[in-house]
């Protein structure tokens, strides 16, 4: 019986939609969950005797607990007998001890799998660079070491990964670690990136950019997957302010494509094997590339699930680090 279809109250009141009306008026009766178990028990092993040794309890125990629940409802549940017959009353009761014995199982079960890992949720956001790089390989390895776990993954611009993580949308970061990350983060740093500031071989202003290149930029688009919003990251130089207007567009092969077209400039990751062929580098620039670390981060002042611990212990193990 499925669990929607229970109509009684878990809680153990005895509660029914379309009871009669002197029924409701009597809103205290409730259902003993050891009276339920034995009544589930008498019928199940078909006597008393029987489901007294299945339950480890003497027989007038189990006696007793049948006679209180009777008492307590009102009705006959059970003609005694060899074995005993369910009554009308009994039969409901029996779907309801049905639903309520198997939801308690189901739930201790869910419990232990969530204790090992089993049933634990990998909250996960990957950016596109390292997704491109090692997110296959990453969550193939993971899989095959907890074949239970739930996936919750996303591919995001690193910076929002950063306030995702901050603001609990994902339990992990995998991307580049930020200049100065929040001290409410922990984090393990795994390898080097570098970022290329990168224009079509064929672009109409890349004579132009070899004379100039700090003017240049500010007639061309950067195409970018997120810049931080100006409330969020207050003071300093903005890399936005060195471009005639920023494109965000969060799809990498899409961003890429439109550069290869000669639709601004974009910043390609050493990390990213399938870049356009006619992408060449902008140089002569303090921005012109870009060297961060690359690692997983969360929140430290909350504990990992799981499957959190899981996938950073994974992590370590890949790329052993001193930090």
């Amino acid at each position: 019986m499925g669990r929607a279809n229970a109509r009684w109250a878990i809680s153990g009141r005895l509660e029914r939609n379309d009871r009669p009306a002197r029924q409701r008026d009597n809103p205290t009766v409730q259902i003993e969950r050891n009276e339920l178990r034995c009544f589930h028990a008498v019928i199940e092993a078909g006597g008393f005797s029987r489901a007294a040794e299945r339950l480890d309890l003497s027989q007038s125990a189990v006696s007793q607990a049948i006679a209180n629940l009777e008492h307590r409802l009102g009705a006959v549940l059970l003609r005694r007998g060899n074995p005993p017959q369910l009554t009308e009353a009994g039969i409901r009761l029996l779907r309801f001890a049905e639903t309520v014995l198997n939801e308690e199982r189901e739930t201790l079960a869910d419990i232990a799998q969530i204790k090992s890992g089993a049933r634990s949720t990998l909250s996960l956001a990957l950016s596109p660079s390292a997704n491109a790089r090692f997110g296959v390989t990453l969550l193939k390895d993971f899989s095959e070491r907890n074949p239970l776990t739930r996936f919750k993954v996303v591919v995001a611009p690193s910076r929002e990964i950063v306030y995702g993580v901050s603001d609990g949308r994902w339990e992990l970061g995998f991307g580049p670690l930020q200049h100065s990350m929040p001290d409410y983060f922990a984090f393990h740093p795994c390898f080097s990136e570098t970022r290329r500031l990168m224009i079509a071989a064929d672009h109409p202003s890349r004579a132009a950019l070899l004379r100039d290149p700090q003017g240049t930029l500010r007639t061309l688009p950067l195409v970018t997957s997120y810049l931080d919003e100006i409330t969020r990251r207050p003071g300093g130089e903005r890399l936005r302010n060195a471009f005639a207007s920023v494109w965000e567009v969060s799809h990498m092969e899409l961003r890429l494509a439109l550069v290869a077209e000669g639709k601004g400039a974009t910043y390609v990751s050493d990390l990213v094997s399938n870049a356009p062929a006619g992408l060449v580098p902008i140089e002569g620039l303090p921005f012109s590339s870009i060297d961060r670390q690359v690692g997983v981060y969360y929140l430290k002042h909350q504990p990992l699930s799981q499957a959190g611990a899981r996938f950073l212990a994974l992590c370590r193990e890949k790329w052993k680090t001193d930090a």
